[in-house]
């Protein structure tokens, strides 16, 4: 099956960049995804000690648990979270064919995520759901061989208790949480912000 981003591949119109005034202010505690550490090429950084959790369905089976995220901030995007594999429970996922490419990380492959364990050859509950990069260089060492997830329903994640939400789009994977503002890159006409 070859993997699919019809969003993120259809042209669409080309919306500028937000000016500095149609940015979202910062309030204490918040930052902006267009000033660092959002920069490109993008910032890692470890989210040691944010309690993740993230379940398939508001009360469903637990797909992961960690206190050992890592975020990669990229200007114009809420934060990518990817964890450890350790924390992540991979009978949930199942490996695709294909891959994609990055300019800054590398090559990435990705997962279906499944509604058990047991279902292995059953439709995934979110196709194409997560995905991770086997193999980095520099900075990126610390997320290689780590898996992030795209926040599609029935997926629910939490951040230290707060509720998470996706980034708008079927390609680029951050988490919106209260501690960022955007505008954030990922809706119609932002593909080259």
């Amino acid at each position: 099956m070859a993997l699919q981003f019809p969003q993120h591949a259809s042209a669409g119109a080309h919306r500028p960049p937000p000016t500095a005034a149609e940015r979202e202010k910062p309030l204490p505690g918040q930052l902006s995804v267009w000033e660092p550490p959002f920069t490109r090429p993008p910032s890692v950084l470890p989210a040691t000690g944010r309690h993740v959790l993230l379940r398939i369905g508001e009360d469903g089976p637990i797909l992961l648990e960690s206190r050992r995220g890592v975020l990669v901030c990229e200007t114009s995007h809420p934060p990518t979270w990817y964890f450890p594999r350790a924390d992540v429970n991979e009978a949930y996922l199942r490996p695709l064919g294909g891959q994609t490419q990055c300019e800054f990380k590398g090559a990435a492959v990705y997962y279906d995520v499944l509604a058990s364990p047991d279902s292995r050859e059953a439709t995934p509950v979110v196709p194409q759901g997560a995905w991770s990069y086997l193999s980095t260089s520099g900075a990126n060492k610390a997320f290689e061989n780590h898996v992030a997830f795209y926040l599609r329903p029935p997926l629910v994640a939490t951040v230290d208790g707060e509720r998470a939400r996706p980034q708008e789009g079927d390609f680029y994977g951050g988490w919106i949480t209260p501690d960022v503002v955007g505008p954030f890159k990922g809706g119609p006409g932002t593909r080259f912000w």
